[in-house]
């Protein structure tokens, strides 16, 4: 769910940026735990890949339009086998929702992103219940690219991400 959760947020802003990037993640004390390279693909879509702190690989994800108007993004085991999906779409309140779903079609959870005071954006995740799970912040670093800093239930830190 982490992982969907890290991911799904990037992709999103680099839809946005019509963007090729890389994104780093890492713990809450700092220490690299991974990181995500994503591209455009021959779709019209974008594809990302993750690996781990050493460079093996961990996963992708496919990302593309749907028919309603949103976005889809498959998600990949290491070895090509589908670990899940999510759907994205604009929601009333003039931002994003996030739907998550296991390999069979399950609801795992959900996503709302919405632009906050500071000039970033804030994600709040739910459990499939709709109970919080955790948030995450999105703004502008120095290095002109994006941190999102994850947090969890309760507002403590669990780690970030810096993506350029």
């Amino acid at each position: 769910m982490k992982k969907l959760m890290m991911t799904l947020m990037a992709v999103v802003i680099a839809i946005a940026a019509n963007a090729q990037y890389n994104t780093y993640y890492y713990n809450q004390y700092g220490g690299s735990i991974g990181s995500s390279t994503t591209r455009s693909n021959y779709g019209g879509g974008y594809t990302t890949n993750y690996y781990d702190r050493y460079g093996g690989s961990t996963g992708s994800a496919t990302t593309r339009s749907n028919y309603s108007g949103g976005v889809t993004t498959d998600y990949y085991n290491q070895y090509g086998g589908s670990t899940g999906s999510a759907t994205t779409r604009s929601n009333y309140s003039g931002g994003y929702t996030t739907n998550y779903y296991d390999r069979y079609g399950g609801s795992t959870g959900s996503s709302t992103t919405r632009s906050n005071y500071s000039g970033g954006y804030t994600t709040n995740y739910y459990d499939r219940y709709g109970g919080s799970i955790g948030s995450s912040t999105t703004r502008e670093n120095y290095a002109g690219g994006t941190t999102t800093t994850y947090y969890d239930a309760y507002g403590n830190n669990i780690g970030s991400s810096d993506d350029w």
